[in-house]
């Protein structure tokens, strides 16, 4: 093997390490390659570990979207705020949970550092990203001061927004537009170091075209770079140490300057929930898949439903998970669907069976059964 030939393995191998995305537990990535068609994948449970998986996303031109979509990440109610909820968006285990119970009374202070929101300086929650966790510390300071019988109505507008389908389709043609020519940018660059400089190296060697293909690369990192700061500035107007970092990085490295429009894409919608997401993205027989799934998952959730033993943490979570039911069933009436036709027990895959899982459907020979992928949910009689 040649030093050109060893320095495009290395340049290839970093660029696919900026292909690979990390998708938390409790969170789904949307994805479309070529086609236009979106794909909702969960976490993987074989490359990845019980707080995530890793996602590859399309690495050859021209290129895909990749979007990441978490659920609540706490439990709110009028009385506290618990880092931890029951509702599981994966068909696998619960994301890792902190499940901490502070009454709005008892919080002095919220403040984030990076990823982590901090209550009265001690760990809260850890949430999905910089981009998130700070508008959730500042809902949950501006609930901490609402009058007792203002904070209901101000959590349940903040989980109605969450479902906003409009909003969706608007950020996400807004990032459409902004992203195009940084998408373009992306594809003459992986063209420019991967196909083009190698041939006209391996053809005439570096000695005579170096320097004029080193000052090539820099003008379009240059400009990807740039590009990618005007759009992220349009789209995340207050994220400027979120933006500073790969901006800089992609001035000299081509690999991040080639993914920049995944930068742009991961976060945009995490203020809102994935099942708001599938409905604008997915086609609908995958979208009333998925709507089944979030249902049962919230109204059947994995055992234990709460691993706090008081019974102020467990009202706490019963009330926040009712609210995101009930306006996750609204939703689907909106869309189109009847959520008691979702709710439905499975039709019996054989005559012997005699009872089912009612969150997950698994089919079982006794009516004394529980379901150990549920976490020992007792299972229910056919009729």
């Amino acid at each position: 093997m040649g030093d050109l030939e060893g320095l495009l393995l290395v340049v290839a191998a970093i660029y696919l390490a900026e292909c690979v995305v990390w998708v938390p537990r409790g969170a789904v990535v949307f994805h479309r390659y070529w086609i236009k068609t979106w794909r909702l994948l969960h976490p993987s449970a074989v490359i990845g570990n019980e707080r995530g998986g890793l996602f590859l996303a399309n690495p050859l031109p021209p290129f895909g979207t990749v979007l990441v979509s978490p659920q609540f990440m706490l439990s709110l109610s009028p009385e506290a705020a618990y880092s931890y909820t029951a509702a599981c968006i994966n068909p696998n285990w619960r994301p890792v949970q902190l499940a901490r119970h502070v009454f709005w009374e008892a919080i002095q202070s919220v403040a984030v550092d990076g990823k982590a929101i901090l209550v009265n300086a001690e760990p809260f929650l850890r949430a999905p990203s910089p981009l998130a966790a700070r508008p959730l510390a500042d809902f949950l300071r501006r609930v901490r001061s609402l009058k007792p019988g203002e904070r209901a109505a101000a959590i349940r507008k903040r989980v109605d927004e969450a479902f906003d389908s409009q909003t969706i389709s608007a950020r996400l043609a807004q990032c459409q537009t902004l992203a195009r020519p940084v998408r373009l940018l992306a594809n003459v660059l992986f063209a420019y170091v991967f196909v083009l400089a190698p041939m006209l190296v391996w053809q005439f060697g570096f000695g005579h075209l170096g320097w004029a293909l080193l000052a090539g690369l820099l003008a379009q990192t240059i400009t990807a770079a740039l590009l990618f700061r005007r759009a992220h500035r349009a789209l995340f107007p207050d994220a400027s140490a979120e933006r500073f970092t790969p901006f800089v990085t992609m001035l000299l490295a081509p690999p991040t300057a080639i993914r920049a429009h995944d930068l742009l894409s991961r976060h945009l919608l995490e203020p809102f929930h994935p099942l708001a997401v599938a409905q604008v993205l997915c086609p609908p027989h995958r979208f009333e898949e998925f709507a089944r799934r979030t249902l049962l998952d919230l109204r059947f959730p994995m055992l234990p439903i709460c691993p706090a033993a008081t019974p102020e943490a467990a009202r706490t979570e019963q009330w926040s998970r009712q609210a995101v039911l009930e306006t996750a069933e609204k939703f689907i009436q909106r869309a189109g669907l009847r959520p008691e036709e979702l709710l439905k027990p499975p039709a019996r895959a054989e005559p012997r069976n005699l009872s089912y899982c009612p969150r997950c459907g698994g089919q079982f020979l006794s009516v004394e059964l529980t379901c150990g992928d549920c976490g020992g949910r007792p299972v229910e009689r056919f009729s």
